[in-house]
This record gives C-alpha cells, structure tokens and sequence, in this order.
C-alpha cells in the first residue's frame, strides 16, 4: 500500500479515502490498529490532498517501524522502505559485536526506557551485517588460506592480497542497493566470533574503518566500502591478533569474521565529523576510590569519536554513582595534566585516502580550539581561569581549556549518569556477568532535535573469582620487590624468573617507540615456555608515545605480569578504558599500577639493579635470576605484591591453562 500511496493520482487518492477503502484494506489484512487509526480521520480535516497523503504514509512508517523494532531485517531491494535498523546483507553467523547490538536492540524497542527517559532519545545506530557465509566464500573462492596461516608474511604483504581477491557478485549488488538508502558516513567494524565471547574475549584486535560515504558518485562509495570489507577480512590475520590467539585457549582455526556497516554517530561541522562525546562504560570498577564500591561500576568520557578512550590516551574517568568524585582532578595541575587536549573526527573530505595508510590515519586528530569553534565545547569544557587560576565552567573566561563535562557530570543536561547505570544492570542481569559498552551521545540546543544516546557495543567483562588471599597481609615488608594498592588480577603466579625493566632513571619519554622496539626484541628471543614480568613508567599501550610505552600486544606477547610505574615528572593514570587493558584482563595477566604518591606502592629498584642482568640497552635492562619470584594479587581488595625468591606459596589453579569448562 505505501508504494502505491506514492504513486497514485491525487483524484484516485480523494476517491478511496471518502469510501474508507484505506482503513478496510488494513482491516482485512489484520492491521486493526492502524486501520482504526486512519478510518476516523477526513479530507476535510486537510488543506490539500497531498497533506493527507503525507498522513497516510506517516501513519504507515510508524506501524512498520514498532513492527521491526528489537528485529533483524532479511534486507532486499523493497527493504528501502522499511526502516533500517538493522538488517542483514549476508548469512551466516553474525559475530560476536554484532549479537550484542541485536540483544541491546531488542531490549531497547521495551518502552520502558522510553517512559523513563522522554527527553533523550536512546537507541543503536542503524546497522547492516554481514555474516560469516561471506566469509567463509571468500577466503575459500580466491583462495586466501595459506598465505592467512602463513608465519612467514607480513600484515602489509596479508592486505596486498586480500584486497587483490573479490567479494562476491551477489554481495557487491546487494552492497549497491544499500548505499543507494544509505548515504551517511559509517564505520565498517570487526564482529568475530572470538571478539567478544564469555571466556576470553578479544577487544581491539582487528580493524575498524570509517568512511564519510558523501561523495556523489556511488561507485566511488561502493569501492570504499568494498575495500574497507577485505581490509577488516585481512586483520583477522594479522600479527597482533595471530600473538593473541596463540596465548588464549583459542585455536584460529575456530575465527570467522562477520562485518558490521554501521551509522557513525555524530554532528558535520564543515569537513568535520564526531559526536558531543563518546565513551566507555564498565558494571564492576577495578579501582574504586572514596566510597565507592566495585560493583557500582565506571565510565570513561572522550569529546569526538571514541579513540582517545580504545587506544588509552587521555580521557575522564567517573562513577556513574558519583559524578562528582573525578579522581585524575585532584588539583589545578592534574586537571591540565591528565584532561584530553585533542580530540578525533572524521575527515569528510580525504574520501578514499582514508584507507590508504592503514586504520591509525583513518581519524583526524583536532586541538579543542576547533571544538569551541564548531560550538561542541560547550558540553565539554571548563577554563582554568588566567585570573585566579581557578577551573571555570565557562568559556567565555580566557584560560587554558580542560575536559570536564559539566553539562553531564553536574548540569544534568542529559541524565547519561542514571542511563549508564541502568543499561549496566540490564545488560548484566541479562548476560548473568559483568559487562562493558561502549556509546556515543549527541547533545544540541535546537529545541527541533532530541538529545541522543547511542549504544555501540555491549560485551561481557572477563575477571574471574575475587578471592582473599590471606598471604599478603603476613609478608615481611623487607621481602617485597614491588607492592600496590591497585592491582588486578587474583591468586598466586610462580616461575617467573625473568623480569624486563625500562629504568626510570634513564627513562626518555621522547624514546618510547625505541623502547618498545627494544622490548619486542627481547619477547622474540625469550625462551619457549618462559614468561617475563614488564616493568616501566607511565602507560603500557597507549597509542600516545608521550604517555608511556605504545607496545603491542605481540610485542609483548609472553609477558604474565605488567607493572605500570609512576613518576614525579610522569604520573601514570591507570588504563582501565582501553583495549590494551581489555586483554590484558582477558588473558588473566597480573597488573600493577605503582603510584608515586601512595606509601604503600613500592618498587624496590636497589634489589632489582643488583641482580644478573642476561641483556641491556640504553633504556631497558632484561634481568634473568637463578630462582623464581612469586607474583600474589587479592583480588578482594586490588592489592599486589611480588615477592623475592623465597620457599613459594602453595600455586593456585592457572586460569589460564583452563578450558573455562
């Protein structure tokens, strides 16, 4: 009926509508409701026919789109006038990001956070799937499986070859008719079937794109997406995710890869686009401070796309319970110290040269001057003020420019704190765990447009049992390396007799990337069998090379237990957010964060330089002792400590050795 809505004359549209022929044809079709809504109204109650049929056809929309609502849609050529929430291009599994949009999904289209939130509206963005059959096709027509197992070859020389193979003819049409519906930037996202499974799930490993999707010539788009398609095909066999596997319980053999076009959410300004601010949210908190409690869970909040937050550079950490308490901002200082001064956008001009250096260049880094130009500021801002150096939520105050989100964390403009919290507990009440997600929110002042808050991705959290591990609280003080007050992990690790320190004392943050080189090679020439402990300042991982070491995870593939050190000159923010981090707890590694300020952090560095050292560079020194050190975290209370070889506390089960059955 919509289709011929669209078409008929205005006297064939005047003559039905006066018999009710509409309101009977939807009757007889079992569409009572609608038909009861359409039988009362007149031509009358319209100025002009086409308003009515604008009415018609509205009443329509709205009847298919609670239809579709909460369920993934076959999508086909006369698909383009049903709502495209979520549809799927391709059979198959649909991965393991992709399920947990169809669950959100489907939990969204309840009216219940509707009710409780009118001002805001709350959804996923619109999504298209493709599932692993295509995959499989792929890999199998143009013959791709030997040189993807291949040790031998490099991620760039993998890419080569993936894009040289084709997609197939029934997906690359059916990929033309969807990019004629839609025409708004996308991001082409990962969505194996490991990526985020209940026990050990991979976060980051494999490539996302982002494509501003304007250009006026659909072939150009078709040729973007297709590429984008074999280039996230190609990263499920790259280095890094190839080390990862390889660790896990996992077999790659097991890993398919679904793919996932999805709505970048946000705002164009001039070539710019992002969203008010994006973010990370997790139910249990590895590091509650104050009186908050693990369980209350914590968020992470970046202005612009959610880089800055997945790659652990700078971003705002708060309890969704306590707004208030922002634990990085303990002084003026700090607040300009540790608040994001960049923030990432897509670039809707660079087109096809966004995948042409691969995922790090496929985002535009911007200073904050740029997001109070384009007016986005506002929601994010405050000004330590030149005059009493005092931090000012108003920018209309000259000073330097700090992340803070009052709009949000006091204002209340959005209630993003009480819907965190709500959608944490639904999603782990329904997934029996806890969990993480990861949104996007738009905020704006036309009273024309509704607030938004969009849910990207939903995923289980890997922590294991919390039990108290009595030990600690008995351990003479003189017989400690390292202790403190915010490790994660749980029990006991022995035979670790191998320990790779970057020294602070010769610590150059302007060398990090040399260090990382330097840390890589030790990892390859470690032992088979043999773990490592990693020691070093400021932040492991983090794509920023000013805020620690930017390691990979293959680079470090073999390390069990990661301390993060921190120092006057360079204070570490521990990097709960990223997807560094996410695997680190994912692959039960032992984590230490030692801040400088608490007296209960301790490295003891005198011992550590009086040991056999097997090998040394300018920053980094590989220690090898005769006899193993032994690693114990309580994981009820987040403290740590490694112990100088000594007779060894009875070893606790390996959770890592364990199927998870």
């Amino acid at each position: 009926m919509r289709k011929s809505l669209l078409k008929i004359h205005e006297k064939s549209l005047e003559y039905h509508a006066s018999k009710n022929h509409f309101s009977n044809w939807l009757a007889v079709r079992g569409e009572f409701s609608l038909a009861s809504d359409i039988r009362p109204v007149k031509i009358s109650d319209f100025d002009t026919l086409e308003e009515l049929r604008t009415y018609i056809i509205e009443r329509i929309d709205i009847r298919i789109q609670a239809h579709l609502d909460g369920r993934i849609v076959q999508y086909s050529a006369a698909s383009k006038y049903e709502s495209l929430n979520f549809v799927r291009l391709a059979s198959g599994s649909l991965g393991g990001k992709a399920r947990g949009l169809a669950f959100m999904n489907h939990m969204l289209a309840d009216n219940a956070f509707k009710i409780t939130y009118p001002n805001i509206q709350i959804r996923i963005p619109k999504v298209a799937v493709i599932g692993t059959d295509e995959f499989d096709s792929f890999m199998n027509n143009n013959k791709l499986w030997k040189i993807a197992f291949s040790k031998k070859k490099s991620d760039k020389s993998i890419t080569r070859a993936f894009l040289k193979a084709s997609l197939s003819k029934k997906l690359t049409s059916t990929l033309s008719r969807y990019l004629s519906d839609v025409k708004f930037p996308i991001a082409v996202r990962s969505s194996s079937l490991l990526e985020d499974s209940q026990y050990q799930p991979l976060a980051g490993m494999y490539s996302t794109y982002m494509l501003p999707n304007v250009e006026k010539s659909k072939k150009q788009r078709l040729d973007q997406l297709t590429k984008a398609i074999k280039l996230v095909y190609a990263s499920t066999y790259f280095k890094e995710p190839k080390s990862l596997i390889e660790n896990s319980v996992h077999r790659h053999e097991e890993e398919k890869m679904a793919v996932v076009i999805m709505e970048l959410i946000g705002k164009q300004h001039e070539n710019r686009f992002y969203p008010t601010a994006s973010g990370s949210a997790q139910s249990f908190n590895y590091y509650p401070i104050s009186y908050m409690k693990r369980e209350e869970g914590v968020a992470f909040l970046a202005l612009g796309l959610g880089r800055a937050i997945a790659e652990g550079e700078k971003s705002l950490r708060f309890s969704p319970k306590y707004p208030g308490i922002i634990p990085q901002y303990y002084s003026v200082k700090s607040t300009i110290t540790n608040s994001q001064n960049q923030f990432y956008a897509l670039d809707l001009t660079k087109g096809k040269a966004l995948l042409k250096h691969g995922e790090d260049k496929n985002t535009t880094a911007y200073p904050l001057d740029v997001a109070e130009n384009d007016g986005e500021l506002k929601w994010s801002g405050s000004v330590v003020s030149e005059a009493d150096n005092i931090v000012r939520d108003s920018l209309r105050l000259s000073g330097t420019r700090v992340i803070t989100f009052p709009s949000i964390l006091k204002w209340n403009t959005a209630p993003v704190t009480d819907l965190l919290t709500d959608i944490l507990n639904l999603g782990e009440n329904a997934l029996g765990c806890p969990v993480e997600i990861e949104f996007a929110i738009n905020l704006d002042n036309d009273n024309t447009k509704e607030n938004e808050f969009c849910l990207l991705q939903i995923k289980p959290m890997v922590i294991g049992g919390l039990d108290r591990v009595q030990e600690i609280d008995t351990i003479d003080k003189k017989d400690i390396i390292c202790s403190s007050a915010v490790a994660l992990g749980n029990g006991v690790i022995q035979n670790l007799r191998n320990i790779v320190i970057v020294d602070p004392d010769t610590f150059d943050s302007a060398h990090t990337q040399t260090i990382a080189q330097d840390i890589e090679h030790i990892n390859k020439i470690m032992p088979t069998g043999e773990k490592f402990i990693l020691i070093g300042p400021g932040r492991w991982g983090s794509a920023d090379p000013w805020l620690g070491v930017p390691v990979n995870w293959d680079q470090i593939s073999q390390a069990k237990v990661i301390i993060e050190v921190g120092m006057k000159d360079f204070p570490v923010d521990p990097s709960f957010g990223s997807h560094f981090f996410q695997n680190v707890t994912s692959m039960r590694i032992g984590y230490f964060t030692i801040d400088h300020k608490k007296k209960k952090d301790v490295l003891d560095l005198k011992w550590l330089r009086d040991q056999h050292v097997n090998s040394v560079t300018k920053y980094t020194k590989w220690i090898c002792l005769n006899d193993p050190v032994t690693v114990t975290i309580d994981g009820k209370t987040g403290e740590g400590v490694i112990i100088k070889p000594l007779n060894p506390i009875k070893e606790l089960m390996d959770e890592a050795e364990s199927t998870g059955i």
